[in-house]
């Protein structure tokens, strides 16, 4: 009761901006009044809890400053609320946090392994032996023959036809030699010759590098020859080999 009678029930009202307080009656804690404004961003929080905290901090500075020597100042409520709503809205973030640092960790190793797994593409080596001839019809093998050994392959060809080097190399003879008519020789290094015997005429001279499908001669029937054609012969380490088996396994097959 007052001297002008009983209080209005106007008289006691909420604040418009805080309906969960009321004036004259209570003072909400500093729970309820930071929870909606905890509910925003993150940025929103720190800046909210920080100067919350800071302002509890100066109310408890100014309370101890006046209390008597030797009292301890009781511990503030807004202080403890402020601490537990700061744990509880970090909480899920550092959460958040920890499961997301697994997850990184997870998506670079698959990244990694995707890279040592990256398939590489190999390609074939290039074959470089090539045929003699433009076109090949063998006439005569490797072996016996009249009683005696025939160290190479004949292939027919036309006089005049052009004769190609079989593979790169140095030329290490072009000339006449005996039974072979004019020849040429090239040293393919690693202990491996090739032979072209019978020319007509020849296109290359001692000490020329030729590459694989260059003209060294041209088809004939020079020497110890009854017809024109092409005598071809490979040597290992000075020792004549079958040439079609050779060829074959370096990636030419003539047969």
């Amino acid at each position: 009761m007052s001297d002008t009678g009983p209080v209005a029930v106007a008289a006691i009202r909420r604040h418009a901006a805080r309906p969960h307080r009321t004036r004259g009656q209570h003072r909400a804690s500093w729970a309820a009044e930071l929870a909606p404004l905890l509910a925003g961003t993150q940025r929103r929080y720190t800046a909210v809890v920080g100067s919350a905290v800071a302002g509890a901090s100066v109310v408890a500075m100014a309370t101890a400053a006046g209390m008597p020597s030797g009292e301890a100042p009781a511990p503030s409520r807004a202080v403890d609320d402020i601490a537990a709503l700061a744990a509880e809205a970090s909480a899920p973030q550092e959460s958040v946090e920890a499961e997301a640092q697994p997850a990184a960790a997870a998506a670079d190793g698959a990244a990694s392994d995707t890279e040592r797994a990256t398939p590489v593409t190999g390609q074939d080596a290039q074959i470089q032996w090539r045929p003699m001839l433009d076109e090949i019809t063998i006439t005569s093998l490797f072996g016996q023959r009249w009683g005696r050994n025939h160290n190479g392959v004949d292939f027919d060809a036309e006089t005049g036809d052009p004769v190609y080097a079989a593979y790169p190399g140095t030329v290490k003879h072009a000339g006449w030699e005996s039974g072979f008519g004019n020849l040429v020789i090239i040293d393919h290094g690693d202990g491996v010759e090739t032979y072209y015997a019978h020319n007509s005429a020849l296109h290359v001279s001692e000490g020329d590098w030729v590459d694989s499908g260059t003209r060294i001669a041209d088809a004939g029937n020079t020497g110890f020859s009854f017809g024109s054609h092409v005598h071809f012969e490979v040597h290992v380490d000075g020792r004549p080999v079958e040439p079609l088996g050779y060829l074959s396994e370096a990636g030419l097959d003539l047969r």
